[in-house]
């Protein structure tokens, strides 16, 4: 499941206000029993996809894709008949059932999970802090994401070690093995779970990794992520360097915030500005000083003024 910011995962969203969200559960290292309404619709895209979405409470909404073929017992004719249905979704976390009826694509009703009393051990015997048994309203996002041991195990390997809920989150956003390994080794200090939630959202790549490291030494996941965020480019770090400007990703991510390119910086330069550090760039930008405006500052008799310099002369 390839996820950016608008694709489905876990959701926080209100659910209708004629559905009552029903959550019973056992405790997980044992049997799990859950009930909760669901609600779908097919795909505009893709007629073999089903958008399903589960309300575990009120105020609290599981989304995802699931392919009609990975659903027993229901047809694309059923889509559209308006009588009862039934049918299943089988995952390594154990089995859900749903009934409903659906009309133009669309459907709603109650479902069942029944968890697999293996799967539980499996999670156990690997190590994984099992954080979710005070939190059972989310159990159903392990059959729904299919967040499997293997999966898990995987990551792990790679030294992505975290609690379930963790894996849940990685998965949401398709965090792979592959890419923890290519971008661990470009990053300063360990990669937490959230960092790795981070980069798989914002699309940060072992490229991007190696891009922004060769302009900074010692670069942490959380400056990683930031820039990418900014859509800071290596280029432009480069420029701003080359010009003798200090910059730090902190300051790179604030320059690109607040709009300051190179060019800008050369031209206030140009006209006079103290511009040594991405701070003080970034403070003429904030207050929308000119290159006019620091001209101005110079000739009344105030060298290489600073932003503060430049609004102190042009209140007098």
């Amino acid at each position: 499941m390839k996820v950016a910011f608008a694709l489905p995962l876990l959701m926080l969203l209100n659910p209708p206000a004629e559905v009552r969200p029903v959550a019973t559960a056992v405790a997980p290292e044992n049997n799990v029993a859950v009930e909760a309404p669901w609600t779908a619709k097919l795909s505009k895209s893709d007629a073999g996809m089903l958008q399903l979405n589960v309300m575990e409470r009120r105020g609290s909404m599981l989304g995802t894709g699931v392919k009609l073929a990975e659903l027993e017992g229901l047809s694309a004719a059923d889509l559209d008949s308006n009588r009862p249905v039934t049918f299943v979704l089988r995952r390594e976390a154990g089995t859900m059932t749903f009934s409903g009826r659906f009309r133009g694509g669309e459907g709603s009703g109650t479902l069942r999970y029944d968890g697999s009393a293996a799967y539980w051990s499996r999670i156990a015997a690997m190590g994984v802090p099992n954080d979710w048994s005070e939190r059972r309203y989310q159990l159903l996002a392990l059959p729904l994401l299919d967040v499997r041991t293997d999966y898990i195990a995987a990551l792990r390997r790679e030294g992505a070690m975290g609690s379930l809920s963790d894996y849940v989150g990685m998965k949401a956003v398709d965090v792979q093995p592959e890419m923890v390994r290519e971008v661990k080794p470009l990053i300063a200090g360990a990669l937490q779970p959230h960092d790795l939630m981070s980069f798989a959202a914002l699309g940060v790549t072992a490229d991007y990794a190696r891009e922004m490291r060769g302009a900074f030494a010692g670069l942490k996941a959380s400056d990683l992520s930031s820039m990418k965020a900014l859509g800071v480019k290596g280029a432009d770090v480069a420029r701003f360097k080359a010009a003798g400007l200090d910059v730090t990703p902190q300051g790179a991510a604030g320059m690109k915030a607040l709009g300051v390119t190179p060019d800008y910086v050369a031209d206030m330069r140009a006209a006079g500005a103290a511009i040594r550090t991405a701070g003080d760039a970034q403070s003429f930008r904030a207050l929308g000083i000119s290159p006019a405006a620091v001209r101005r500052t110079v000739e009344r008799g105030r060298p290489n003024p600073s932003a503060s310099d430049v609004m102190e002369m042009s209140m007098r």
